[in-house]
């Protein structure tokens, strides 16, 4: 990534670099855990399945997922809400939905394009050509996914350009750890929690919000239930 890299960013790829990608790195030593409270990484599993199971409604599917306050959250996921802000900030996003040119900040010395196929084990993808990026859609997706995807595949591309060894997709794997960090990337940007608390305020409404947003009603209520507003 062009430009100086600062002491948390390099925190954060530090942490990535060093797990194998299917579980958190500080998983043994995770504050969370130690509490009592509910690990991420111990139902990775459950929270890809919510996010793969397109817009029908269980609330009981949600039970498992514990507010948490962001001092609570694991040290790797603080650090991927702030890399979050950066990048909102940065592109002087200040109110939804945020607009998908913000993708073109992953990498600044290389433009990435956008192409949509019939992709049948994946939402999307990313390749690495010469002198750009390519993303790659599932054909047929509505808007709001379309738009989820992007920033999740945004994170990988970031964490391509700040890791060494070269951050790597593991095969078609639900629930690995970087996939996780990939769709909590998306929901942070699309979903910053101050609007969202301020938005749930204002409407109280999951399909409202999903519209004000731009992004799926599931994302919506993971916020939501994250946030501790439902």
């Amino acid at each position: 990534m062009a430009g100086k890299i600062s002491k948390w960013e390099s925190e954060l790829w530090s942490y990535i670099c060093s797990g194998d990608g299917e579980h958190c790195p500080l998983h043994d030593h995770c504050q969370t855990r130690q509490s009592g409270r509910l690990c991420v990484d111990d139902c990775k599993e459950k929270l890809s399945q919510l996010l793969e199971s397109g817009n029908q409604f269980n609330a009981d599917a949600y039970d498992f997922i514990e507010p948490l306050k962001y001092e609570e959250m694991g040290v790797v996921f603080q650090l991927v809400e702030k890399l979050a802000q950066k990048k909102l900030k940065r592109g002087g996003v200040c109110c939804p939905p945020v607009p998908t040119e913000l993708i073109a900040l992953a990498n600044g010395q290389h433009p990435i394009e956008i192409h949509t196929l019939p992709l049948k084990a994946y939402h999307g993808a990313i390749w690495r050509l010469k002198d750009k990026w390519v993303i790659q859609l599932q054909h047929g997706g509505t808007s709001a996914t379309d738009r989820f995807t992007l920033f999740h595949e945004t994170f990988h591309i970031l964490a391509h350009c700040g890791t060494t060894p070269v951050f790597r997709k593991r095969g078609v794997r639900r629930g690995s750890f970087n996939e996780l960090l990939a769709d909590y990337f998306a929901i942070c940007v699309l979903l910053p929690k101050e609007w969202v608390k301020e938005k749930w305020a204002e409407v109280k409404d999951v399909g409202m919000m999903a519209k004000i947003f731009g992004v799926p009603k599931l994302a919506i209520r993971l916020r939501l239930r994250q946030l501790g507003l439902i």
